[in-house]
């Protein structure tokens, strides 16, 4: 069905005015183009939309249902090149976000906070997934933007957005449970609870240097914090963990803070393909560049 906007322009004119002179000079034109125009829109529809009366016309009931279509149609042109404007300029569209378990506790609320004052029109999409299954999507244009642990792969564009120190968890009954003093690794006689490679290999290298490989072969290995933590409870070892990781507040288990010589810190980063073609990346990308100065807040 061929309908112009001519016609749905034509057509909502003579509807307010229900007279076609008074709509022609509404519209600026003469009358009889205007009566042709309606004449062939009711010849495509197949319907009477006007019935004239002794000083114009009025609505068939055919024509009242058309003239709430046509209004909304004429609505959404109006706006559809602002909309469209807008998202070639990434300021509408969506973000599709990825994050792992340990950097949600630690920076995404203040991340998610960062891009709704942005990008306040975007929709955002959140997925859980381990750095290197992030860095896969990202490659994969799966995902617009991951909050990653180190190493970044070449071919990626990163920033620095959150970084925190290591504390030691043990287990409440632990002898180093009890005491104010920063504790020293050395004093840490129970086996480790370790990262495991496959899924946290930077936390694992990171731990595995801090406490000594020997020491960490033996240990538990798990790759989610929520498991480090529950074995600590169940007083299988000690394990260290990034300190936003405390917001847990695991029963049985207690924090410690590390003696200086032993103080390590973690680092989070935003992490993107330079090659994505979403404008909202690219608008959020241009923001994720002054965090470098700023930071988050």
């Amino acid at each position: 069905m061929d309908l112009s906007l001519q016609q749905l322009r034509g057509f909502v004119a003579v509807a307010a005015e229900l007279h076609y002179g008074r709509a022609a000079q509404r519209l600026n034109m003469t009358q009889p183009p205007l009566t042709r125009q309606i004449q062939g829109l009711e010849r495509t529809l197949g319907v009477r939309l006007f019935d004239r009366t002794g000083r114009g016309v009025r609505l068939t009931a055919a024509g009242d249902v058309f003239l709430e279509h046509a209004r909304r149609v004429l609505a959404l042109l109006e706006v559809a090149p602002d909309a469209t404007r807008r998202a070639a300029e990434g300021q509408t569209g969506t973000l599709r976000i990825a994050f792992t378990a340990i950097g949600a506790y630690a920076v995404l609320a203040d991340f998610l906070t960062m891009v709704g004052k942005r990008t306040p029109a975007v929709t955002v999409e959140l997925t859980e997934l381990v750095s290197p299954a992030q860095f896969e999507a990202l490659a994969n244009l799966e995902i617009d933007i991951g909050l990653v642990r180190p190493p970044i792969p070449a071919g990626f564009e990163s920033v620095l957005v959150h970084s925190e120190d290591l504390v030691l968890a043990v287990p409440a009954d632990h002898p180093l449970a009890v005491g104010e003093s920063p504790v020293a690794l050395v004093d840490v006689t129970d086996d480790y609870i370790g990262y495991s490679p496959e899924g946290s290999q930077y936390l694992h290298d990171i731990c595995a240097a801090m406490i000594g490989m020997d020491r960490y072969a033996v240990s538990q290995l798990a790759s989610q914090v929520p498991t480090m933590l529950a074995l600590v409870r169940a007083g299988l070892g000690c394990a260290l963990i990034p300190r936003s990781i405390m917001a847990m507040r695991v029963e049985g288990v207690r924090y410690r803070e590390l003696d200086a010589a032993d103080a390590h810190s973690v680092t989070l980063h935003a992490c993107w393909s330079p090659d994505s073609p979403n404008p909202a990346l690219q608008r959020l990308a241009e923001s994720l560049r002054e965090v470098r100065a700023t930071g988050l807040t």
